[in-house]
Formats: C-alpha cells, structure tokens, sequence
C-alpha cells in the first residue's frame, strides 16, 4: 500500500431489521447465548409490532428469553424512528415546509430528516451539488439523498447502507460500488444500496434482503402470500375472487366482471343487460315514444302515422291541432276530430259531422271525403250524413270509435283455421304467414304444411330401410341387425354375445355369429331342429334295443342308458311289461294272509330324463315329473309315500339331489298322485325315489304297490325352457322331457 492511498472508517447504518455481515459474525462469537436466526425472527417480530400497533409497548416476542425481548425492543424502536424521518421526509416533499410541531415526534428525528430534505431541495433550486456533509446523521443522510432529484444517488427510505473507501484518484471509478458511489468532496468516497439491497462483507457488493423470510411484509395472513423479489417484495393473493369478479394481476385486488360488455350475461332479446357489482341485471327493453318493439328480435321500429297523428307508445294517437296557438281565425273556435280539425263560428250550433251555411243559416253535413279531413288514409272514404266511414282493404277493419281501419290479426282472432296442422301463423300488417315445422312443407296454397317424406326424396339416408312418418323418417334394419348411434347404419347382431349377456344359452352347443343371422352346433346325441336353433335329442332307443332281454332301453339327453331290471327273490318279470317284476306264489308260502299283504303285488321301474337346472320361475313353482293312479272305484283308497333311495352325481362337483327338492301330491283324479320337481336339479346324476302305494278296499288294508321312480339328470341345460308338462306316453321308451303317467293296478 502507498502513501496515497487512504483508508476511510467504515460506517454502517441498517433501516431494516435484517443483521449485517459486521453483527452475523458477532453472533456466530456469541452462539451459546442466542444464535443469529433467532436474533433475526426476534429483531422482525419487534418491526411487525410496530407496523401493526404504531407503539413499542407490550411487545409480544418471538422468543421466551430476555435477550429476544430486549432485541425485539431495540428494532420496534428502530423501526419507530425510521417512520418518523419517512413522516418528516415526506412531509417536505408534499407541503415544502417543516412545522415546529415535528420536534416532539420521534426525539426530533421527524424534523431532522424534514430539514435534511429540504435542505436538498434548496440546493437543486439553486443548481448547486445534491452533496450532504459528513457530520450528517445516517438518518438525515437518507432524507438527504432521497430528495434530490431521484436519480441514482438517491436512497430509499426502507433501506440505506454505505461504507466508506479507500481512494486513489480516480474517486468513484475505482471504489467499484456495486449500486450506488457518493463522492462527497475531499478524499472519500461512499457506496450504498438501494432499497431492499444491504451491503455485503467487501464493502462494495448489494446483496438483496428476502423480506419474506425476515418477515418483513405487510402481507395479509391467510389471503396472501410473501413472494421475494430482487430488491422487494410481492403479495400474491391466495384466494379466489368469486362468482362476478377477477383478479386484477397489477393491484391484486378483485374488480367487478363486466358481463355486459364482455357478452357473457344470458339476456333474452327483449331485455338490456345492466352491470352491478358481482353480477348483472336483466331490464325490459322500452323503446322510443315513436317506435314499437318487435316481440321476436326485441328491435325497435319506427311507426309512421298518418297525418294529424302521432306515434305514442307504439300507437298512432291523434294530435289536438287546437291546443296549438292560432289555429282558427277570429271569430272562430277550434273543433278537433280525427286526425284533423275544424273551425267554425263560435256560438255554431251544429252537430259534429255538420257545419253551418252561412247563406242560409242550416246546418249543413261536412263531406269528410271530398275535404280530405277523414282518417281513412289509403282505403276508401265514403261520406255519411254527419260523419264518414271507411270501407276498409281485406286484412283490415273498421274501427268506429276512432274512424280508422285497424289491422286484423288473423292467428288471434281465427286460432287453428288460418293455418294447418304443424304450421305456426304469423301476422302481417294486412294479412299473415304460415310457416311449417321441421319435415314439413308449404303447399300451393300457403297455408297447408304437407309432409316431407325423406325417404323417397333422398335415396341414402338409410342403409336398409326407410319409414316416413310425419315430420321426419325413421331408419329400420332387417331381421339380425340393430340401428348404431348414427340412427341411419345398421349393425351386426352377435346373437351368440347377446344372449350369453343375458345368462341364457342361445344354443345348446357352440353359438357362430354369421352377418344378420347366427348358427348353432349341437353337442353328440343331438341335431339340429327345422327351425336352426333348438337342438333336437335323438332317441337312440329307436334305432336299437338293448341286448339283453331283461334291459329296459332308457333315452337320455344326448345319448341313452340301459337299465337293467332285476327282479327280487320270489318275483318274476311280467311278460307284457319289461318294467315290471309280479309277486311269486311262493312269496306267501309261509305267511299267513295278513304277512303276505305287505309285500307288494308287484314292483315296477320308471325313468325319465330332464335336463339340468330346469327354469323353475315364481309363475311355475313346481314341473310335473310322474302321475301315478289306481282304482277309482269308490270302494278303494289309496296312500301313497315317496322317499329318496339315493343319488348318483358323476362328478364331485354336482351336487347331489335331496328329498325336500320333491314333492308328493295329490293328483287331479281321484286315487292319483304326482311326483313334482320343486327345485332345480344339478347334473350330470341319476336319482333313484321309492314310490309306495297301500290299497284299501272299504277302509281295510287290502294290497302294497311300489314303483322305483329312476331320474337321469343330463349334464347340458336347456336352451330355451323345454315344456316338459306334456303329456305323451311311449311305454317303456320315454322322452327326456315328458311326464310320465302309470296306472299302477
């Protein structure tokens, strides 16, 4: 270093409660008493008292310790002298003027920084340098700077900082500030930041102060928030403005939405939209005296009347020439009459529609028609003895109370007949307009709406079928297609997905969609019906018997069983009937006559076939599998008794059939029963009941009868519920699906 250069005390003055570079490190020395960051929360929350009070008292701290109090204290007094120089400051600039009064405020600082100011603007009106001397107060420094002539100088009131350095000659060029370099004469120069900016450790460089995080803002809690900027702050609005109102993005408060001028409002034609505050109003539209409203546009129109009327209220109503001054001569009255006037003589006797001859003293008729005083305008006039009447063109009629011709409205007045049916009337001045509805058409004579048929019109508004009807058309599809959203293409029914949808099985076998149609496929034992659809069992019974001579041939569904008959010790096989096994002679042999009745006369087998989980609705509680009867013979009762033997699913799966899914009951004849399904039976399994029959002849206990009722459940379920309530006998050959009737003596 050389014997030029100087070294200048560094002078550092803070308006805002944020720590200097200078006070941090005297807080990292000073860290087991309080660290920095809580000095800075406590330093802020004594600025925030006072922006928000105006008073040092009470001050609630940030912290409990008597340090933070103590630091919240010194910058809630700070800040209440940094607003009394920015008071006095800005007192000089709006009044230019200090009042003495200002001494009491703020220990004189009101009145130093009022002076100071202007003291600089006392210096620019005289052209001298905007310079402050030396001894300044920081305070008076900052009032000093601020008001001459805001130029880079200049130092905001929120925030001043400055440094003085060494120099070498070439003043400020070599002091290398960073905003602002003040040369004040001598050897020193000073640099400083501007608002919201605070010099950095080099004593050159601004370094910019997050007000957000010192919590230096005057945002309001819970509708705004702090957001940091180079230099200051801003205050961004969190919460939405409301239905009529948005956010102005420069002031950040709510304004009032315009919906009229920006054309959002949903006003009908006949109404004039008015703003208010958050929302908007709907008046009825008034038009001029001399205008009336066309109810379907809301436009104004002009009225135009004939002479000696004028439009009021949309009306042509008749102008009093006889209030207008000087009308009539000496001597003479004014007489008003429809769209004219009259004078005469005053003291004139005569009527209205008559005037006096003055040759003859009579009163005379006035011809209306010839003296152009009548209100007929275009039409024709035709005089009448003391008055005139107007023959009026067709659409119009003559009104006698004011001698003109009005226009007839015709929808009014004939409702339903000026027009047809899907027409709408309209009325014009002299006559009126039909216009059809949609589909329709005006016919030849303007008044009749014919129907449009579009089909034969346009040849390709559907893609198979057309059907007018009135108004409009409707597109149909062929048998296997459905209409699509267009309302005019058909598509494909995919009958096999569509009944699959429905938990019901199209086909019994494999279902193939074809295009407007489907085709089933039926499983081994079954073909398929006339009809393409129902998969018809074949009776492999009629094609073979079984071998064996004591084997019963039993068609199932989708195939066929052989059913062996074996007859119990002492019975024998009855030769007409293969199903049937007879008691023996020696069957008795060693029993008396009450022993041998328990054993039945004879013991027979029946079979059927149904398919599995037969459709068993809340209309149908029950199908009909077998009726049995006897005698019917007054003398004989009967009793019967079923109970289940057992069943045989074929897989683990199946579940298998119990006796409460039977019932037993009394048939329509007398002396019958029959054996109902109650519940829907799963499959493939084979279910053996024992129905007994005890004859009694005149109350007394005469003979037993068993039948061995045989179910084959068939594993496939039914297409389309088959009726199996038919009844069709075929010995011992039975169709799946039919009840089974026996006559059991």
């Amino acid at each position: 270093m050389n014997d030029t250069t100087r070294f200048l005390l560094v002078t550092l003055t803070f308006s805002s409660p944020r720590p200097s570079w200078r006070q941090k490190r005297s807080f990292e020395r000073r860290s087991t008493f309080c660290t920095a960051s809580e000095l800075t929360r406590c330093c802020a929350g004594g600025h925030r008292h006072f922006r928000e009070t105006h008073k040092c008292t009470s001050i609630r701290s940030e912290g409990s310790s008597t340090t933070c109090a103590r630091t919240a204290s010194i910058c809630c007094l700070r800040a209440s002298l940094d607003h009394s120089c920015s008071t006095g400051t800005r007192h000089a600039e709006r009044e230019g003027s200090c009042p003495a009064t200002n001494s009491l405020n703020g220990g004189g600082l009101q009145k130093e920084c009022c002076d100071c100011c202007l003291l600089a603007k006392d210096l620019l009106n005289h052209g001298e340098p905007c310079i402050g001397a030396v001894g300044f107060s920081p305070a008076c420094l900052n009032s000093f700077n601020k008001c001459c002539d805001n130029n880079e100088s200049a130092i905001n009131e929120n925030d001043e900082n400055s440094v003085l350095l060494p120099v070498d000659g070439d003043r400020c060029a070599s002091a290398k500030c960073d905003h602002i370099c003040n040369d004040r004469g001598g050897f020193e120069v000073e640099c400083s930041c501007r608002s919201g900016y605070e010099l950095g450790p080099d004593g050159f460089s601004c370094v910019d102060i997050d007000e957000c995080v010192l919590q230096l803002s005057d945002c309001r809690l819970g509708s705004q928030r702090c957001l940091n900027t180079p230099g200051s702050y801003k205050c961004i609005r969190t919460l939405s403005c409301g239905t009529g109102y948005a956010l102005d993005s420069d002031t950040e408060h709510c304004i009032d939405v315009d919906e009229c001028n920006h054309g959002t409002h949903d006003c009908g034609k006949l109404y004039q939209c008015r703003n208010t505050q958050g929302s908007y109003r709907c008046d009825p539209k008034k038009c001029a005296s001399n205008e009336i409203m066309n109810p379907r546009t809301g436009e104004c129109l002009s009225v135009d009347c004939p002479p000696g009327y004028e439009a009021k209220e949309g009306k042509c109503i008749d102008v009093n020439e006889c209030e207008l001054p000087d009308m009539c001569g000496n001597f003479e009255e004014c007489i008003n009459s429809p769209g004219s006037y009259r004078c005469q003589e005053i003291g004139d006797l005569c009527n209205k529609g008559y005037e006096m001859d003055k040759q003859t003293g009579y009163c005379t008729d006035v011809n209306e028609c010839v003296d152009g005083v009548h209100t007929c305008g275009d039409h024709v006039c035709i005089n009448l003895v003391g008055s005139y009447k107007c023959r009026c063109k067709a659409g119009f009629e003559f009104n006698e109370a004011s001698l003109t011709c009005e226009d007839v409205n015709e929808c009014t007045k004939f409702p339903g007949h000026m027009c047809s049916a899907h027409a709408t009337c309209i009325n014009t001045i002299g006559s009126f307009e039909c216009t059809c509805d949609a589909g329709f058409a005006l016919g030849a004579d303007g008044r009749i709406c014919e129907d449009i048929d579009e089909c034969s019109e346009q040849s390709n508004l559907c893609q198979q079928k057309c059907i007018n009807t009135p108004g409009s058309y409707q597109c149909i599809c062929d048998q296997g297609y459905q209409l699509g959203i267009d309302g005019s293409m058909c598509e494909d029914i995919d009958e096999c997905k569509t009944w699959a949808r429905r938990g019901t099985e199209l086909c019994m076998g494999g279902c193939t969609n074809t295009i407007g149609s489907f085709k089933c496929e039926c499983p081994k034992g079954f073909e398929v019906d006339a009809d393409g659809i129902t998969c018809r069992d074949v009776d492999e019974c009629q094609i073979g018997e079984c071998p064996s001579t004591d084997q019963v041939c039993v068609n199932t569904l989708g195939s066929f069983k052989c059913h062996r008959i074996r007859c119990p010790r002492y019975y024998s096989h009855d030769s007409n009937l293969k199903n049937r096994c007879n008691r023996g002679p020696s069957a008795c042999k060693r029993l008396n006559e009450v022993q041998c009745r328990k054993h039945p006369v004879h013991i027979s087998w029946q079979h059927i076939a149904i398919p599995r989980h037969v459709n068993i609705s809340s209309q149908r509680t029950s199908v009909v599998l077998f009726s049995m009867k006897g005698p019917s013979a007054d003398e004989y009762q009967m009793q019967f008794e079923l109970q289940l033997i057992r069943s045989r699913p074929e897989y683990p799966s199946v579940l298998p059939a119990i006796r409460s899914n039977f019932l037993l009951q009394k048939g329509e004849e007398r002396n019958s029963a029959v054996i109902a399904l109650r519940d829907s039976l799963d499959g493939p399994q084979e279910v053996e009941m024992e129905l007994t029959l005890r004859l009694s002849v005149n109350g007394e206990f005469s003979s037993k009868f068993v039948a061995n009722l045989v179910i084959f459940v068939s594993k496939y379920k039914p297409a389309i519920t088959p009726n199996i309530n038919e009844d069709h006998h075929h010995n011992h050959r039975h169709h799946s699906h039919h009840t089974h009737s026996h006559m059991l003596i």
